[in-house]
């Protein structure tokens, strides 16, 4: 449950990093866009992964991010993360149908299915503050 009192440990998560940028020839100074498009890969990731599209965002200390598997999808490993390092989500709306990928698929290709396409262009994930989901408490 996304509430805002659980620590992540030993995590995949998604950054820019220099083999993302390299990958979709973003340059040093367009760091706004490769956040964006680590956003969405992360959460083309979470679809893969566990059905759903939800993408929690951290400012965390850059010696708690080792390296992933997947550099050029900006995959890296985040080591911990305390709950107040957290920033915001990101998730579907709850009326959005969310299409099904073959379990065990890479980002690259679940991106590749028409399906996914089809949701990345009709609908944007809603960003929703930590203030949120502390409110609840």
């Amino acid at each position: 449950m996304l509430d805002g009192t659980t620590e992540v440990r030993q995590r995949r998560a998604y950054t820019v990093t220099p083999d993302l940028l390299g990958e979709l020839g973003y340059t040093p100074d367009m760091v706004e866009d490769a956040e964006y498009a680590a956003l969405v890969l992360a959460s083309i990731a979470g679809l893969a992964e566990f059905g759903e599209r939800v993408v929690v965002v951290a400012e965390v200390d850059a010696s708690l991010v080792e390296p992933g598997d997947d550099s050029p999808n900006g995959e890296c490993l985040l080591t911990h993360c305390p709950p107040a390092a957290m920033t915001a989500w990101f998730a579907d709306a709850p009326e959005v149908r969310v299409p099904k990928v073959p379990q065990k698929a890479t980002i690259d290709e679940a991106w590749d299915l028409p399906q996914v396409q089809a949701l990345l262009q009709e609908h944007d994930l809603l960003w929703n503050d930590v203030a949120e989901y502390r409110r609840r408490q």
